[in-house]
């Protein structure tokens, strides 16, 4: 797991930040009156999916994802 870990975490990170880095370039376009009121919920919305997604794939692929594999081959 630890050996899985080591490679996944470092791509979560960088996912994570690169989903910082939209969230912070979609809210400091200045947007017209109507619009401008919905895209900051909308953009911290899709940020909080995507990193919920991207924790989720690596809670996954750390721990799930290799015990799964680790019972098959046993069998």
């Amino acid at each position: 797991m630890g050996r899985c870990l080591a490679t996944e975490f470092p791509r979560a990170v960088l996912r994570v930040a690169a989903a910082l880095v939209i969230y912070g370039l979609i809210t400091a376009v200045p947007w017209p009156g109507g619009v401008a009121r919905w895209v900051a919920p909308g953009a911290f919305a899709a940020l909080a999916t995507a990193c919920l997604l991207i924790c989720g794939t690596l809670l996954y692929n750390t721990l799930f994802f290799e015990r799964h594999w680790r019972n098959v081959d046993t069998r």
